[in-house]
């Protein structure tokens, strides 16, 4: 099924059904759907850097003029590394997290995974990559109301159609955060990163619900997100706030699963996995 939303026009290439996007493709899209925020660090930048720099020339003060070379320096040395963040997370190196996750939640051989989802299909690429016996049943579950104060999001949900390259990966659409897989059908569910952007209070609790629901007793839930940390604040700057942080994602699982494991990878990604209660 295809996204019904109405999409913008993106200078960005969209995927096609037929074609696995790359690796490239995927960071390259990271860094397009965050180019809002690069443009507000930037200004905040130019607006301390242009005035330092105007003071140190105009009125030869040479610690002003070597303040804003400093700031732009901060600055160009921040981009970089933010860059680099994304693609560890969403270009090649992003596998490996993945498999973690898969080997923490003990997941393997010819099993079902739901990967349950807000408009990327790159998780169940993932999966497909990591359980090369799985069936993936990968579902949109973006049925929030108006939009979604992220604009991120909407470009994500834009740019990327379900796919039709991988005979192993089956798409769905959920209606109304009601997922349309049998009950039981599945030994694994997976959450990605987007999973943050479901409200509490009701929908994010509903989707959870039909997680439990779909999975076979004692089968697993995996989990990973990105952390609100040092490390996650220097990839995307201050618009990591909006993200839910560990404590709250150990929380709430904890409350619907048993053995709930944690481990952090080296991209900067919290991984979660849990048991079924019987």
């Amino acid at each position: 099924m295809t996204n019904t939303q109405k999409t913008a026009t993106h200078w960005y290439p969209a995927s096609v059904a037929e074609k696995r996007p790359s690796a490239w493709w995927y960071w390259g899209r990271a860094v397009y759907v965050s180019r809002r925020d690069y443009w507000k660090i930037t200004k905040i930048f130019l607006a301390v850097g242009i005035p330092l720099g105007a003071i140190g020339v105009l009125f030869r003060v040479p610690m002003a003029f070597r303040g804003a070379v400093a700031l732009a320096e901060i600055g160009l040395l921040l981009l970089a590394y933010s860059l680099f963040g994304l693609y560890r997370m969403y270009g090649h190196p992003g596998v490996k997290y993945v498999r973690r996750l898969v080997n923490l939640g003990g997941v393997k051989g010819n099993v079902t995974v739901a990967d349950l989802h807000i408009g990327t299909y790159r998780h169940a690429f993932l999966l497909s990559d990591v359980l090369p016996e799985a069936k993936i049943k990968t579902v949109d579950c973006w049925n929030v109301e108006g939009e979604s104060p992220e604009e991120a999001v909407a470009d994500v949900r834009d740019l990327e159609v379900p796919p039709k390259s991988n005979p192993r990966i089956e798409s769905y659409r959920a209606e109304h955060f009601n997922v349309p897989l049998p009950d039981g059908s599945c030994e694994a569910v997976c959450f990605g990163f987007g999973t943050h952007e479901i409200p509490t209070g009701g929908p994010r609790e509903k989707l959870f619900s039909e997680a439990i629901r779909v999975l076979k007793p004692r089968g697993k839930v995996l989990l990973f997100e990105h952390g609100w940390d040092a490390h996650n604040y220097v990839i995307f700057g201050p618009v990591i706030h909006h993200v839910t942080k560990r404590q709250d994602w150990d929380k709430f699982l904890r409350e619907r699963f048993d053995e709930v494991k944690y481990a952090r990878s080296t991209q900067a990604v919290d991984l979660f996995a849990g048991t079924r209660r019987s």
